[in-house]
This record gives C-alpha cells, structure tokens and sequence, in this order.
C-alpha cells in the first residue's frame, strides 16, 4: 500500500473539487453540503494552526 502526502494548499484544492461535485450532483441541499465541507475546512485550518478549537460557550469545564 502506498501512502500519500498532501500539503494543506492541495487538501483545500481536492475540497473545493469536493464541494463542486457535491453541488453538480445535484441532490444534496445548500446546507448539507456546507456541513460537509465545512468541517474539513475546519480540519485543515487546524492543520495549519489558524483555527483554534474553544469550549462551547455556557458549558462548565
């Protein structure tokens, strides 16, 4: 099994595409597939440490 490496500008590139045939298949609705395209931006930013995770606000640590 060969393993692959991508960099964070690759991943965000192979998400847009993601996104794009999300939206060409044509049976997701606009907030469906913002969710699952959202968390992996999310994922990335953290990657690349520009996303920093918070406690939900109200909730006792």
């Amino acid at each position: 099994m060969t393993e692959r490496s991508y960099t964070t500008a690759e991943l965000r590139d192979e998400l847009h595409r993601y996104h794009g045939e999300l939206v060409a298949a044509g049976n997701h609705t606009p907030s469906t597939i913002g969710t699952y395209v959202q968390h992996p931006e999310r994922f990335i930013a953290f990657l690349e440490g520009t996303y920093n995770p918070r406690v939900a606000r109200g909730r006792n640590a």
